[in-house]
C-alpha cells in the first residue's frame, strides 16, 4: 500500500489526545512517526502503540495483523519488518481468520523437509513454502514489539482437527538461548490439543548441537530428534520408566525408557518413540499436519 503524501512535515497525530507529537523526518524520502502515533490522513486500521514507518512513502508491516488491518484479507505470503529488526523486510505466511491476522512460524505438513536442524538453522529460519520454521531471531522481534497470544492447530494421524490457544506468548533473545520467557493460559475449550506446551514455559530452545535443556543424562534435542524448549524435570529425563507405552518415551538404558517433551511437534514424520512428532494429549503420535502461529492480544 503506497502513501504519495508524506514530507517533511509534523504529520503525526497523538490518537490518545496528548501533546508533544515529534515527527522523524528524512528529507524527501518518507518520515516515521514514534510508537503510539499515526500519519494524519491514513485510513488503514493501525494498532495504537505498534509503531509505524514510511520509507519512500511505501508501507511497512510490522506483523500479518497489520497486513489484515490494511484490508489484505487473503491467506499468502506478505513482506512484514517488527519494530527494531536490524534486517531487511522478511516474508511471513499470514492466516487470516475472522478478524484476525496471524503470523505463522511453524509449519508441518509432510516429511519433505527434515526438521532436526541444528542451532544456526533454528535461529535463521529454514523450509519452503509447505514446511518451515521461520526462524527464532525473528521470532524474538516479532514477540517483543508487543503482546501477543499462540494458537497451535494439529491435525491427528486419524484425521482429528485440534487446536489450543495461549493468552501469552514471548521469548528471549539468544543470550538466553531464546528462552520461552512467557506462556499465558490456555484459552480454548477441553478436548483440544492439551496444555502440555506449558512445561516448556521457562525453558532454553535446543538443538542436537547446543545443549541447553538442563538435563543430566543426555541431550534431548538429539533423543528428540529436533529443535524445542526441552523440559527437565525430577520425573522426567531422570527417571527410568519400564514401559515404552506412551509415544513420548524412548529407550536411553537397558530397559530404561524416558521423556524430555511432550509436545514434540519438531519431530521426525514418522520417527520412533520419543523421536516422532506428537502432541502428548490422548497420546496421539505422528499428526498430520502442524502449525504455529501469534497475533497481537489486543
Amino acid at each position: 500500500m503506497i502513501y504519495g503524501t508524506c514530507t517533511c512535515q509534523a504529520t503525526c497525530e497523538d490518537p490518545n489526545g496528548q501533546s508533544g507529537c515529534n515527527s522523524d523526518c528524512l528529507g524527501t524520502e518518507g518520515c516515521t512517526c514514534p510508537a503510539g502515533f499515526l500519519m494524519q490522513g491514513v485510513t488503514a486500521s493501525v494498532r495504537v502503540n505498534a509503531g509505524v514507518s514510511w520509507q519512500r512513502s511505501t508501507w511497512l508491516y510490522q506483523d500479518c495483523q497489520d497486513v489484515y488491518d490494511a484490508g489484505n484479507t487473503q491467506d499468502g505470503v506478505y513482506s512484514i519488518m517488527p519494530t527494531g529488526w536490524p534486517g531487511s523486510p522478511f516474508n511471513v505466511h499470514c492466516r487470516m481468520h475472522g478478524d484476525e491476522g496471524w503470523t505463522v512460524f511453524q509449519r508441518r505438513t509432510d516429511d519433505g523437509t527434515s526438521f532436526y536442524q541444528d542451532w544456526d538453522a533454528y535461529k535463521d529460519g529454514f523450509g519452503n513454502n509447505v514446511n518451515f520454521w521461520l526462524g527464532n531471531e525473528k521470532l524474538y522481534y516479532l514477540t517483543n514489539q508487543d503482546d501477543y497470544k499462540l494458537r497451535l492447530d494439529i491435525t491427528t494421524s486419524d484425521g482429528t482437527s485440534l487446536y489450543s490457544e495461549y493468552t501469552e506468548f514471548q521469548i528471549e533473545s539468544e543470550d538466553t538461548n531464546y528462552k520461552m520467557n512467557k506462556l499465558g493460559n490456555r484459552t480454548s475449550p477441553s478436548g483440544s490439543a492439551g496444555n502440555y506446551l506449558y512445561y516448556s514455559k521457562g525453558k532454553q530452545f535446543s538443538t542436537y548441537d547446543r545443549d541447553n535443556d538442563a538435563c543430566e543424562h543426555f541431550n534431548c534435542a538429539e533423543k528428540h530428534r529436533s529443535g524445542w524448549w526441552h523440559i527437565n524435570y525430577s520425573y522426567g529425563c531422570s527417571s527410568c520408566y519400564r514401559s515404552d507405552s506412551r509415544c513420548s518415551r524412548f529407550q536411553y538404558n537397558g530397559n530404561c525408557h524416558s521423556v524430555c517433551t511432550y509436545d514434540n511437534l519438531n519431530g521426525d514424520y514418522n520417527g520412533g518413540n520419543g523421536q516422532n512428532i506428537f502432541s502428548y494429549y490422548n497420546n496421539y503420535c505422528n499428526p498430520q499436519t502442524v502449525e504455529m502461529k501469534i497475533r497481537p492480544s489486543s
